[in-house]
């Protein structure tokens, strides 16, 4: 399946519907989520599902488990599902539900759209009963920016011939798209069978613009981009938080991930600097004396007209930046396909790198801390609990990896990842074949007597990796090893001599 987007020649009263049709998706999603909450408020309090859920617990902890522990598990899973469905904790249950409170709404929204709304508030419910999700919540009017079908025939359909939709009594034309190659492109595309339609907004300083994104079955027509010799070529991929090192047989890369970020990121620490401002001036009866808001104040938050406006321009901002990393991450997968299309990548796991670290460690090493007579006194100090949180919402390296997989893989490439923890890229040692921790703040260590970058280095021992992607293939890394050191010598020169070292 792939997609295609239009954008929508909406006029004022055009605008003025779609409005209204978000409030109402907003309102029954809402309904839902409340819903939802009472019913697994509900399932922590049943005593029976509880008693079911412990024994299920026990059970998985075990290592192995005999074939009459095996049926147990099953028949206790059979349980606490057959407890949720009678609580109506399923997404047929769901459905059902926000079926009631469609209806009222069934000038705006079509039945399917309503159904997937319940699916969509079902995968959070989903996350919080069968995975590592703690609650789900509300959402806000602004935060809708999608409304969904399941088929062309209901809610909004896309028609060919007119190049324009239909939604409910509502008919919009779509802007045709430019000239030339993005046509043809186009024209390819609707050649194939449409699934259903999206509605999409984004937000401008203007105000909304809206999209309705068509997706087809079957593959994307290919752009027919020349690969010469890159389907022969094979890249190892180091990525971390904020750069992805990358090295082929042919070129060596250490590329800094949406370099312009922290231009956006600090336009957005203003704005939202001027709107709390903005916010305190118009409600100081919600603060308390030291700037704290107060607890249990009820009441409607003032918002002044240029607080609404600071609003909208701060999520106008965040489409730029998230539309700005895209297209970086799309520039660079582009220039890494021309020289290869087979990867080789380390499995990173940027969820945890998002986790606060649990335990509260000491340092290591003792630091000199002044004290108040102006002696000094040695401290372990504490070491810091925050993770990468802040870099990985400015770089998104795992949207990066995502479009580079989609790329190979249309282009007939492989994407092999291999596992972290038993590789150990960046402890292995090849010259000595031995594995050395070096602290994350060291980014050069000595191999074989020559001095290599850390992260390209293990971009090269990913390369050379086994035929079971558990270890480094030691005899693979001696022969390539000379010529990494020379195309690894030529990129930093090249770097030092550009930033002018």
């Amino acid at each position: 399946m792939h997609t295609i987007r239009f954008r929508l020649e909406t006029t004022s009263y055009d605008g003025q519907v779609m409005e209204k049709r978000f409030h109402a998706l907003s309102h029954v999603h809402n309904v839902m989520v409340k819903r939802a909450k009472k019913l697994l408020k509900k399932l922590r309090f049943h005593a029976e599902y509880q008693e079911l859920k412990k024994q299920y617990t026990a059970l998985g902890r075990k290592p192995e488990l005999s074939p009459s522990e095996k049926r147990q598990k099953k028949q206790l899973s059979s349980a606490m599902k057959e407890i949720r469905s009678r609580l109506g904790l399923s997404e047929q249950g769901f459905q059902a539900y926000l079926k009631v409170c469609g209806r009222q709404f069934s000038k705006c929204l079509s039945s399917q759209q309503v159904q997937k709304e319940a699916s969509r508030v079902w995968a959070g419910v989903r996350k919080v009963l069968f995975g590592d999700g703690k609650d789900i919540h509300f959402k806000k009017h602004m935060d809708f920016d999608s409304i969904s079908g399941k088929t062309n025939t209901n809610g909004v359909k896309f028609d060919k011939a007119a190049f324009s939709i239909s939604w409910l009594g509502l008919t919009i034309k779509c802007r045709p798209p430019g000239k030339g190659a993005d046509a043809a492109y186009v024209a390819e595309s609707l050649n194939h069978k449409i699934s259903y339609c999206e509605i999409t907004r984004k937000m401008f300083p203007s105000g909304w613009r809206y999209y309705v994104t068509v997706y087809l079955d079957g593959d994307a027509p290919s752009k027919h981009r020349k690969t010469g010799n890159a389907a022969r070529n094979l890249m190892g991929i180091d990525p971390g938080v904020s750069t992805a090192a990358c090295v082929s047989g042919t070129a060596v890369f250490l590329e800094e991930l949406a370099p312009e970020c922290k231009t956006y990121a600090g336009k957005i620490i203003k704005f939202q600097e001027k709107m709390d401002r903005s916010r305190r001036a118009a409600n100081p009866d919600k603060y308390n004396p030291d700037g704290t808001v107060k607890k249990g104040h009820r009441g409607r938050w003032k918002r002044s007209n240029t607080y609404i406006k600071d609003q909208r321009k701060l999520k106008s901002l965040y489409r730029r930046k998230a539309a700005y990393t895209k297209q970086s991450h799309e520039g660079l997968a582009n220039r890494l396909i021309e020289n290869s299309l087979n990867f080789i990548v380390e499995d990173m796991s940027y969820k945890a790198l998002q986790k606060r670290a649990q335990k509260t460690e000491r340092q290591e090493k003792a630091s000199d801390v002044a004290q108040k007579d102006g002696a000094t006194k040695k401290v372990r100090k504490y070491k810091r609990r925050k993770r990468f949180g802040k870099s990985l919402n400015n770089r998104a390296p795992a949207l990066f990896l995502s479009i580079l997989e989609q790329k190979a893989a249309r282009r007939g490439g492989t994407f092999v990842k291999v596992d972290t923890k038993s590789y150990k890229a960046s402890q292995y040692d090849h010259a000595t074949d031995s594995y050395n921790k070096i602290p994350l703040s060291q980014r050069s260590k000595m191999i074989g007597g020559h001095e290599v970058q850390r992260d390209l280095y293990s971009a090269f021992l990913i390369r050379n990796s086994n035929g079971t992607y558990d270890h480094p293939d030691r005899q693979r890394c001696i022969d390539g090893f000379d010529a990494f050191l020379d195309m690894q010598y030529r990129l930093l020169a090249g770097m030092k001599q550009c930033f002018g070292f």
